[in-house]
């Protein structure tokens, strides 16, 4: 409960103990898995691919499809399932695939995988269940990040882990060992890094600044830095469709001035949701150019309950992509 007994030997002893040691990537458990690499590995290669496999459907593996093919590689998506980043706006992340599919970034969905094979030459072959196998140069794992928890003998000090592998802590990030507390990935929150620093603001205003206080979790703003990106905030329509019933939709389906004199056919995406009841904006949802820094001043507005009036009664910012956002009708 006081002591943490470091590689060298030595022990620190202490009044408090915060864990904050984060989530690490996840490798599926199958034949020649220790061929592939994970976000940890990928930024030390020593070259570009010219082929890659990426492994899962969330936001790590949608950014590092984005970079891989800007940098002219062959990119391959595996999916294990039939949905692309679950728990964003569908309109948004359908509007994502499509766009990626135009750019020539392949995916295989609902790919059940069996092996891995190295060839002689080093390329790899992914064989499925289902389906032909495909050959790549490199193979990324992106299938998810558990708690970091592995021989730090949580259990010697009475740290209770939940069905997750993730440390239980309570409001106030206090674990069920008085004296030890923690934030961050390795608890069973919100697995974002602003999220952590402010759980650690906390943390050290209640324990050490004599000000208790708790990390709020509504209306958190999230972003997927792909190519274009996406940002959320609140809810989106069918969350907000099964919590409050009735709602209203505004979209805004437009082509930016930017991709219009490049030529280009890509189209961004804005999305409102609005309580019919209240006219309160309860989600903004987007995909287009600078999505999350347009987004980032606008989950301001929602988190501050403000109304579709609000944003109506706003005068747009011309011309602009975010004046989108104040014109929705």
């Amino acid at each position: 409960p006081h002591g943490v007994r470091l590689a060298s030997g030595r022990e620190v002893s202490a009044k408090y103990i915060l864990v904050a040691t984060g989530a690490w990537p996840v490798v599926p458990d199958m034949p020649g898995a220790e061929h592939g690499i994970t976000s940890n590995e990928v930024f030390h290669l020593d070259k570009c691919p010219e082929r890659i496999v990426i492994v899962g459907g969330g936001y790590i593996a949608n950014e590092f499809a984005g970079i891989f093919h800007q940098f002219g590689s062959h990119v391959t998506i595996v999916n294990r399932t039939g949905t692309l980043l679950r728990g964003y706006e569908e309109a948004v992340r359908d509007r994502l695939l499509q766009i990626s599919i135009t750019k020539g970034i392949n995916f295989r969905f609902n790919a059940q995988m069996e092996k891995i094979e190295k060839n002689d030459d080093g390329t790899l072959c992914v064989h499925f269940k289902n389906g032909d196998p495909v050959a790549c140069d490199t193979l990324l794992f992106a299938t998810g990040r558990r708690p970091h928890v592995d021989g730090l003998g949580l259990e010697s000090a009475g740290v209770e882990l939940n069905d997750k592998g993730a440390i239980k802590v309570d409001d106030y990030s206090r674990t069920s060992c008085e004296s030890i507390y923690a934030v961050g990935d390795v608890t069973d929150r919100v697995q974002l890094t602003p999220v952590a620093i402010r759980e650690g603001h906390a943390f050290a205003d209640s324990v050490f600044g004599g000000n208790p206080r708790t990390v709020d979790y509504n209306c958190i703003p999230s972003a997927v830095f792909s190519h274009p990106p996406l940002a959320g905030v609140g809810m989106t329509e069918a969350q907000a469709r099964n919590k409050l019933g009735t709602v209203k939709i505004y979209t805004s389906d437009f082509r930016p001035m930017k991709n219009v004199l490049a030529g280009r056919d890509e189209r961004a995406l804005y999305k409102m949701v609005v309580d019919a009841t209240t006219d309160r904006v309860v989600g903004l949802h987007m995909i287009g150019p600078d999505a999350p820094e347009i987004l980032q001043a606008a989950a301001v507005a929602v988190k501050a309950g403000l109304t579709k009036q609000d944003f109506d009664d706003t005068v747009a910012l011309h011309p602009s992509m975010a004046e989108e956002l104040v014109l929705l009708k």
